[in-house]
């Protein structure tokens, strides 16, 4: 009668031993709670909730996982982990100060810096929009390698750029927070004709536009340029009030109409709506900034390849109210908002936590205008590569400036006008034209604004 029990006794310590060894599954932190609560997430959320991935390894990170079942042509949606900068995304200009772009002449390959943040380490140093680039940390600079050159500088402490007349600029790597508005000037007196080039949407240059918009209206600006060629978007709140600001628009008129999933109820933004999402420490009233606008029904945009998200927003949102002409080339093609959900302590434990951003609305305007994920199209398409070398940010030379003065002035079209005082040109290398760095800005919306299961 002893055996049984001593043989029951040695498979139940067997049983436990073995429990004992096995963790249990989907604990907290572990990548299948993660990835199991990411899958629920993006079922719910997702604007192409019906065309996830079926997964294959929930053992996988969750950022992998992640990218593996999205929708195979969603260009946007991403992923972060608080404190891994690995999951970051970093580019030239937040982290060196410039841009630059690679292109092929008739005979050669060049590269020429797009734009330099100023007052930083390389605007110090005498770099300069136009410079043509010949070495990168002493590699010279062909076609196939600029993007892993880029990509590698992007992890040094410093970087090293040649310029093609020997001058070397050591570039140290850091966190630079560009000026939102570049420059506002007047760039004709008669008409008188302002401009502005503003790098992207964020209350940090409110202050700095709103006396930009005093000065324009103490000198009666009629006509003006507002120049979001290397835009890549940011706060939608801030590109509101730059609507407020500058347009001849009412508070509650509609500025944005998200289309979501089936799951997701459908909604609209008025311009002061929108205001609303200004950050902390801002308090901006749009009956206040409407007071101080400009109020004009026509507006000159000059966009690019690298206009992106809440900058085509901006364009997109006033066509209705006011005369937008576009000129420059066709924008990025960010028709879509995101928002960010994150993991819950029960779900992440002890690690840190995981972020999703998925996009989950399309954009349209309050007329239904929208769908412009192959870009914006403008109404006069001027390649600004088309004629070297390029003229600094602001200057009457550039060929896009150009093109509005001569529009405003009724002049007849014609190649030798936007040419004038240009030396060579060239034609754009398509993989390379935004080089490898460029990213752009996530339309938030409001975890509230979604509606749960």
């Amino acid at each position: 009668m002893r055996k049984p029990q001593v043989l029951v006794l040695a498979l139940f310590s067997l049983i436990f031993s073995a429990c004992e060894k096995d963790p249990p599954l989907n604990e907290p932190g572990s990548n299948e709670a993660i990835n199991q609560w990411t899958l629920k997430q993006m079922r719910q959320y997702y604007y192409w909730n019906d065309k996830i991935r079926q997964p294959n390894d929930y053992q996988q990170a969750p950022d992998l996982f992640f990218k593996g079942i999205l929708f195979q042509d969603d260009r946007y949606s991403g992923i972060l982990q608080t404190l891994n900068s690995d999951t970051y995304g970093n580019t030239l200009t937040n982290t060196f100060g410039f841009d630059m772009v690679q292109l092929q002449t008739t005979d050669k390959t060049i590269q020429l810096v797009t734009q330099v943040v100023p007052f930083s380490e390389g605007d110090l140093m005498g770099l300069k929009r136009g410079d043509n680039i010949t070495h990168i940390n002493n590699e010279p600079i062909g076609h196939s390698n600029l993007k892993s050159l880029l990509s590698q500088s992007l992890l040094l402490p410093a970087m090293q750029l040649t310029r093609n007349d020997g001058k070397i600029f050591i570039l140290p790597s850091s966190y630079i927070s560009q000026p939102i508005l570049y420059t506002a000037k007047l760039i004709s007196s008669s008409p008188k004709v302002g401009y502005m080039f503003l790098s992207q949407f964020d209350f940090s240059g409110a202050y700095s536009l709103l006396e930009a918009v005093q000065n324009f209206k103490s000198q009666q600006v009629q006509e003006l340029v507002v120049d979001l060629r290397y835009n890549p978007g940011g706060q939608v709140a801030f590109a509101a009030f730059c609507a407020l600001l500058l347009a001849d628009i009412k508070e509650n008129d509609i500025f944005a109409k998200y289309q979501g999933n089936k799951n997701l109820k459908n909604k609209a933004d008025s311009f002061a709506a929108a205001l609303q999402g200004q950050p902390d420490g801002y308090s901006f009233m749009a009956t206040e900034i409407l007071k101080q606008g400009l109020h004009l029904k026509r507006i000159y945009m000059l966009t690019g390849p690298n206009t992106a998200s809440a900058s085509e927003m901006l364009i997109n949102g006033l066509r209705p109210y006011i005369q937008v002409i576009q000129i420059g080339d066709k924008t990025y093609g960010k028709d879509m908002a995101s928002t960010t959900i994150s993991t819950p302590e029960e779900i992440h434990g002890t690690e840190r936590a995981w972020h999703l951003i998925p996009m989950i609305y399309k954009i349209y305007n309050k007329v239904g205008q929208g769908d412009y994920s192959d870009g914006i199209t403008p109404s006069t398409k001027i390649d600004e590569f088309a004629f070297l070398p390029l003229a600094p940010i602001g200057d009457t030379r550039d060929p896009l400036i150009r093109e509005v003065l001569r529009a405003i002035s009724n002049k007849k079209p014609g190649a030798k006008s936007a040419a004038n005082n240009t030396t060579e040109k060239t034609s754009n290398i398509a993989p390379h034209y935004m080089g490898s760095s460029y990213q752009t800005i996530f339309i938030e919306v409001s975890a509230q604004d979604k509606t749960e299961k």
